[in-house]
């Protein structure tokens, strides 16, 4: 069958009449996530309580009789299961497609539930076309977010924790969101923390100070040359910033923009593609020998760290500028360090 995002709510809602199987396909996989993460909750909640068990799909393509293992076999306490893919066209089309048509020949679904998350499928694909047919299953295609609908997505973060803006510095932080809602999650989470206890709504004047996009190339050199590993053009590079007079919180902002950067990098790699070009900011021809470099020398898990360190920082900065500097030194030395020991400097 074939659903729009509007009906999740509705149609899986209920553990007698609701799909067992969800396809979520669409290029922003940010806005993909986060249905799939609804529908997961409301199954979860239909069924009183499920556990979520996330398969790699390299292994199921290597063994398919995992997925159906997973998906057929019951807990023995009465437990739902609720089991998450993420793969990228057709890749273990089969395996899925085999129990969906189980499921339509029994006309039930299984044991447990299953999240398929994909990205683009045309409708040519075997895939999106049987799971649209399945009297079962359900295909959802969902896409890249509005202005409006960031502006709803931002007002439902801040909200969550009583925090206020006002309408133009609403329209401000919305115009500088990155075209991904993974990275507009981030930055809209962001927002919001740093509006908890502010005591008023945030101004346009607070957006302008942490949300900063047209920082002089500088920063950027700042934060590419940590990142790299390269002490002597870092030193050089912080020294003309901190001459020009910009805060520990704009360099800051720049930092995490490149490292959210190298993040959504390393989340497309493989799909095929030019991915410089579908990174916001995107990355052009000329910059991609050096990003690619660049990328090579951190993980994912290691870029997280990264990002936590920074919103510790960010923290201390809004408390005590006096002791920001210092510490955005250390952080700096510390990328320096990590980076070259991965490079083999």
């Amino acid at each position: 069958m074939i659903l729009k995002s509007g009906q999740v709510s509705s149609r899986f809602k209920s553990s007698d009449n609701s799909p067992w199987c969800a396809l979520v396909y669409g290029d922003d996989d940010g806005v993909v996530n986060d249905l799939a993460d609804q529908i997961a909750a409301s199954w979860s909640k239909a069924a009183g309580n499920a556990r979520q068990v996330v398969l790699d799909d390299d292994e199921i393509r290597r063994e398919p009789h995992l997925l159906s293992d997973k998906v057929e076999t019951g807990s023995l306490l009465g437990d739902i299961e609720i089991v998450r893919v993420r793969t990228s066209g057709e890749k273990i089309a089969k395996p899925v497609l085999d129990l969906i048509q189980k499921a339509d020949q029994m006309g039930s679904g299984f044991a447990n539930r299953l999240l398929v998350l994909n990205g683009s499928l045309n409708k040519r694909s075997k895939l999106r076309a049987t799971i649209e047919q399945s009297t079962t299953a359900a295909a959802i295609q969902v896409y890249a977010d509005t202005a409006d609908s960031l502006k709803s997505l931002v007002e439902e973060k801040l909200a969550a924790l009583d925090v206020g803006i006002e309408p133009d510095a609403l329209d401000d932080f919305v115009s500088l969101l990155p075209g991904h809602r993974g990275l507009a999650n981030q930055e809209s989470e962001k927002l919001a923390l740093y509006g908890r206890g502010l005591g008023r709504a945030i101004s346009t004047a607070d957006i302008r100070a942490i949300c900063r996009t047209d920082a002089d190339d500088s920063v950027r050199d700042l934060a590419n040359a940590a990142l790299d590993g390269d002490l002597v053009r870092c030193q050089s590079e912080y020294d003309r910033v901190i001459e020009s007079g910009t805060s520990t919180i704009s360099v800051l902002r720049i930092l995490e923009m490149e490292i959210r950067r190298l993040m959504q990098a390393r989340g497309l790699m493989g799909t095929g593609g030019d991915i410089g070009r579908r990174l916001r900011p995107p990355v052009w021809g000329s910059e991609w020998p050096a990003f690619r470099a660049r990328l090579d020398l951190w993980t994912s898990a290691s870029l997280t760290r990264l990002l936590a360190a920074i919103h510790d920082l960010e923290l201390q900065a809004k408390t005590s500028a006096a002791a920001a500097d210092p510490a955005l030194r250390l952080l700096l030395l510390n990328i320096v360090k990590s980076a070259a020991a991965r490079s083999g400097r």
